[in-house]
């Protein structure tokens, strides 16, 4: 496995770069990784995805000049995407199907001994690691979990760690943020937590060092409540002026990331990934207004008040769970270019393992699906994933390249219906239109083909999780 990976590793290298003189060259020059999750924006709020908007000009600029996908897949909530992405594993095999913070909630926790996540993969494969920003599923207040980042394979962190009420830390992201570097608390007053995350990895990036590095950039932007950022404090702002200007504030931070690695001559040999953990929730404005009223944002905010729609599932049509995803590296990625192939995002860690040469664990069953060879322009014609997958709680839904169906029963036609207003199931399962019954058939097959959800890694605090969801039913 390991060889053929590196194999792989080597000859888009090869072929991109203009060639080595040996295989043992470009097995040392791995690519650095700069993975940035964008927190609770969708592409409602993305020129480069349709949008009016105009907030992000360095992202579209990525997009246009590397590669853009148009069919991410995540979960409609941060804490099961997150996981999924760490994981490379379908929330129904790590038990994170349904929405859990431990700092604020308490109980189980992303566990070190249950998952392998992308940073012990690559911190195997040789590879610096570290993460800025965000973690969300450790409480690091828990003398059981105080070690846990290291634990999961990063060498360094700078990070907001969230705590339960009352604690200093508890939504203490922005102004004079809570934060603590490598185990200890900095001294924030006056500081703005976006640029405390943005000079870490700059500071990361510019150290010297004779390993890859992988830099996962986790930020706290755009998630809600909206605020003043320094580019408008003082400024009087509506609401949703106040998001667009946090938005706005993460694409400065990235471009001041991307002239870092041009400063450091470190732009050619480093991929940088860029998407968002869910689509635009209700209390963060939706932007799908300035997209000629095309799409649909999440129907309901996340966390504790996300609750089933009238027709009982949870709000998973496009606009929560098709995110941006952009991926750009001068020297490695052929530029300017889009592509329709359907990816989630379990697919995240066997991509990277792929990209440094890494073994994925033995023993462990992983959904996801390496697309370097669509990074380095060498796919085929043949479709390379027929269906990907997503899912929150009991609710799960596959899409292919045009149908999309839902566990519990609707069933679409993205091609012709975008907006998902037209359920085209019916009692039999049975179709006239022969291309409709071979996309149900087919998506059907797959949800049938897949196991129960494996155990929650945690309880909920006061009743069960049958308990929780019927009484969610009911509100």
């Amino acid at each position: 496995m390991r060889r053929y990976v590196r194999l792989l590793v080597v000859l888009g290298i090869v072929f991109f770069c203009g060639g080595f003189s040996s295989v043992e060259a470009a097995e040392k020059k791995q690519p650095n990784i700069l993975f940035i999750l964008l927190d609770n924006v969708g592409k409602d709020w993305f020129r480069s995805y349709g949008s009016e908007e105009n907030e992000t000009p360095t992202i579209d600029e990525l997009a246009r000049t590397g590669i853009k996908f148009r069919n991410f897949y995540v979960t409609p909530v941060c804490s099961t995407t997150r996981v999924m992405l760490l994981t490379g594993r379908y929330p129904f095999r790590t038990g994170w199907h349904t929405h859990h913070d431990p700092a604020i909630y308490g109980g189980g926790y992303f566990d070190w001994k249950r998952e392998a996540s992308i940073a012990r993969v690559m911190k195997d494969a040789g590879y610096d690691t570290c993460i800025s920003g965000k973690w969300q599923i450790n409480d690091l207040f828990d003398p059981a979990q105080k070690d846990a980042i290291k634990r999961h394979g990063f060498d360094d962190y700078c990070l907001f760690p969230e705590g339960k009420k009352g604690h200093p830390a508890h939504k203490k992201r922005y102004w004079d943020p809570y934060v603590i570097q490598n185990g200890k608390k900095l001294e924030t007053k006056g500081k703005y937590g976006p640029d405390i995350f943005t000079d870490y990895l700059i500071d990361y990036m510019s150290k010297p060092r004779e390993k890859p590095f992988f830099a996962y950039y986790s930020t706290i932007l755009t998630h809600i409540p909206v605020g003043a950022t320094p580019a408008n404090k003082g400024k009087e702002l509506s609401p949703r002026d106040q998001f667009a200007g946090m938005l706005n504030y993460a694409d400065q931070s990235i471009r001041r990331l991307t002239d870092a690695l041009d400063r450091l001559g470190l732009r050619e040999n480093t991929i940088i990934f860029i998407t968002t953990d869910n689509g635009t929730d209700n209390g963060a404005f939706h932007g799908y207004e300035n997209m000629g009223g095309r799409f649909q944002g999440r129907e309901a905010s996340v966390g504790s008040t996300m609750r089933p729609n009238a027709s009982g599932y949870y709000p998973m049509k496009e606009w929560g769970i098709n995110t941006p995803f952009i991926v750009n590296c001068p020297a490695l990625v052929p530029g300017g270019r889009e592509s329709d192939d359907l990816l989630d995002a379990s697919d995240v860690l066997p991509t990277l393992a792929a990209l440094g040469g890494a073994d994925l664990p033995e023993g462990v069953a992983y959904d996801g699906r390496s697309f370097v060879s669509q990074l380095y322009g060498m796919a085929g014609s043949k479709v390379w994933r027929p269906w990907s997958f997503t899912q929150y709680h009991n609710i799960r839904v596959v899409r292919g390249q045009r149908f999309k169906l839902y566990s519990n029963g609707p069933f679409y036609d993205l091609s012709a219906d975008p907006l998902e207003q037209h359920n085209l199931s019916n009692a039999t399962g049975v179709f006239e239109d022969k291309s409709v019954q071979a996309g149900y058939s087919q998506l059907k097959g797959v949800l049938d083909s897949l196991p129960e959800n494996a155990k929650l890694p945690w309880q909920f605090r006061s009743i069960s999780a049958r308990a929780f969801e019927a009484s969610e039913r009911k509100k």
